[in-house]
Order: C-alpha cells, then structure tokens, then sequence
C-alpha cells in the first residue's frame, strides 16, 4: 500500500518537508550542472514558470475532469516543449522521492490501476511545491556557471 502525501500545499509544506528533500537530493544525483532547469531545446526555464506550468495543468485536469487513460496527466502536461519537459522532469523527481523508484514516467504515473484524483492532484500540487525552490533567473543562474 502506497502512503498518502499531504493534499494541500500547505500541508505539504509541512508535513511533506522530507520529501521535498529527499527530491532536491535525486536532483544532485542524477543531473549535473544546471542540466535539470533546461528544457529540451537548450532553454532555461525557472522554477517559478514551473511552478505556474504545473498550477495550470492542476486546474485544466480539474476543470475537464480525471478519466485515466482517457483525460490525464498525459493531456494536462501538453504544452511548451521546455516547460513540459522541465515539469516531467521535477514530477519525476518526485515520484521516486516518494517511491524510491530509479526512474518514472510521470505522465503514465495517473493511469496505475487504483490511483485516485487526489493522488494526482497532490502529484502536481507537491511537483509545483519543489519548482517554486528551483532557479528564479535561469538564464541568470546559467551565465554564472
């Protein structure tokens, strides 16, 4: 049986603190440098763009409603090519965080049998959680190193 992560980001903040850690450390392991704010063009992208990435993805599941396989994570992630794949990236970094799984492919994450709403919604809500701690100015931060 797989434990319940907090439901609001408050909670989360709170009670999730350790996850969020244990995430920014797969984040030291498995990329080098700033390869985990880029996207796939080259790009950088902020935490913060991450963050309102994943915020908007949570509403539109919410408004169009969950249908795994049907209507998910897979739709609901469509969108710029860099900001998706940063948000694949930190959602990923999540679920093994969470599961202690080497690798994960959170778009398919939703279509488990016997996942629920409100574990893809605390999905996005703690993916937006850990973006909002990553770079500010990317593009900044990428001059720098």
């Amino acid at each position: 049986m797989t434990p319940q992560i907090a439901v609001s980001t408050t909670e989360l903040e709170a009670q999730n603190e350790a996850l969020l850690n244990r995430a920014a450390e797969l984040e030291a392991l498995w990329y080098t440098g700033l390869r985990m704010w880029h996207g796939t063009s080259g790009e950088p992208v902020t935490g913060p763009q991450t963050a309102t990435y994943l915020e908007n993805a949570l509403a539109l599941l919410e408004r169009e409603g969950w249908e795994p396989g049907a209507f998910g994570l897979w739709e609901v992630l469509d969108g710029p090519l860099d900001l998706k794949g940063v948000a694949v990236k930190v959602l990923e970094l999540i679920i093994c965080a969470y599961t202690g799984a080497g690798a994960a492919e959170p778009r398919l994450w939703d279509m488990v049998p016997g996942r629920t709403i409100d574990q893809v919604r605390t999905l996005l809500l703690a993916g937006a959680a850990y973006a909002r701690r990553g770079p500010t100015d990317a593009a900044q931060d990428a001059q720098r190193a």
